[in-house]
């Protein structure tokens, strides 16, 4: 048998290792279809447990976050008992959210868009004159509205208008088959929402057992360094992910209740849904909020164009506040990542997840950059100390 002298084995075990890394990267782009398709069926059946720990983590955030506020401010001394109580705790708090949401919020929003569609031919000529009057002094952009085709005398008018938007905003197809569609995936979307909560407080309240047995798999299986190694990335993102969750949440809260308080002493309709809606939309970075400012600004301009331009007012006067003062400190300072990586960062997670993946690609590339960051800097050290 060939035997390796002493002073060679650490090469040979890096070339064994370069020949199995370089042979796994071959197979893969060879056999790059099948086997992005075999992932896709395994995600598509792991789909809700793999949402359910994704619940888990940020239940997780939540629980931490009410026990340093009470180790602060209350000096509150942390047992097995009252770390279940505060889980207990955390729990309700989301069923409770979710609950208010569905029973106060959804019904709302349904009556809104029914009593839209059932007035819609009035609704829209109101808008239509209304934005005549406020638009006297500018000839150009008067011209302009006067042009526009809404005359919808019956019900039947109304669905045609609607299949037209429809088919700009939905890709094409009647107005009432892309509602069922939505309503459909909705359902589906609820079930599996469903089971991914409860398997996450499942997760929740057996922590410890969890990841015990998830750092022992790695511990049995890989040398001691690399297990270390391994430990090491795994900290820094999940301190990485969990401030950045804590900072988004604890952001969307603050500007939510920012929109409702400003709607509300405006006197503007729908002022809670208006700041839910906002606060859900904020949960995408950067243009989330805007986005749906501008949708609810749009509900409501088509009651009262003034209501309308109030709300995106009123909004873009809240975001200054928010985007100087509040964004930097709670969510900026949070991860250290800069804002010009913070776009690249958006772009990419929309073309790899849509919405799920700009939220996640942030703190994820937040994580790779200070790992980087790390061996740049142990690297450049090395070469000083050598000079």
């Amino acid at each position: 048998m060939f035997h390796v002298p002493e002073k060679y084995k650490e090469k040979a075990e890096f070339y064994k290792y370069m020949i199995f890394f370089i042979t796994i990267v071959l197979l893969v782009i060879i056999y790059i279809d099948k086997i992005g398709t075999f992932l896709a069926w395994v995600i598509s059946i792991l789909f809700p447990f793999i949402l359910g720990l994704g619940f888990a983590f940020v239940f997780n955030v939540i629980s931490n976050g009410i026990i340093g506020f009470l180790v602060r401010f209350f000096h509150l001394k942390v047992t097995k008992r009252k770390r279940t109580l505060i889980n207990v705790i955390t729990v309700l708090l989301v069923v409770l959210a979710i609950g208010f949401f569905v029973i106060k919020l959804v019904p709302q929003v349904v009556h809104s868009i029914t009593n839209l569609t059932n007035d819609l031919p009035g609704t829209l000529t109101h808008f239509q004159e209304s934005l005549l009057k406020l638009t006297k002094r500018f000839p150009s952009i008067h011209r302009f509205i006067e042009s526009w085709d809404l005359n919808v005398k019956t019900q039947s008018d109304a669905m045609a208008l609607l299949d037209k938007f429809s088919g700009w905003f939905l890709g094409g197809g009647k107005f009432m088959d892309n509602v069922n569609n939505i309503i459909s995936t909705t359902i589906s979307w609820m079930t599996t929402t469903l089971i991914a909560l409860i398997f996450a407080v499942f997760v929740l309240f057996n922590k410890r057992t969890f990841m015990r047995d998830l750092k022992s798999i790695p511990k049995a299986y890989l040398p001691e360094r690399a297990y270390y190694q391994c430990a090491r990335i795994y900290k820094v993102f999940r301190t990485t992910f969990t401030k950045y969750i804590g900072g988004t949440l604890l952001e969307c809260l603050i500007l939510g209740t920012l929109v409702t308080i400003g709607a509300t002493l405006l006197r503007l309709p729908y002022s809670l849904l208006c700041g839910v809606i906002v606060a859900i939309g904020a949960l995408v970075p950067m243009f989330g909020a805007l986005v749906m400012a501008i949708l609810v600004a749009i509900f409501l301009a088509l009651e009262n164009p003034i209501d309308g331009i109030t709300f995106i007012v009123m909004f873009i006067c809240i975001q200054q506040v928010e985007g100087n003062f509040i964004y930097p400190n709670v969510v900026g300072r949070s991860i250290g990542f800069p804002p010009m990586y913070v776009i690249v960062a958006i772009t990419l997670g929309a073309n790899v997840g849509g919405v799920l993946g700009m939220v996640i690609f942030i703190p994820l590339l937040s994580s790779i950059y200070q790992l980087v960051q790390e061996d740049v800097s142990k690297r450049l050290l090395k070469k000083t100390n050598k000079t």
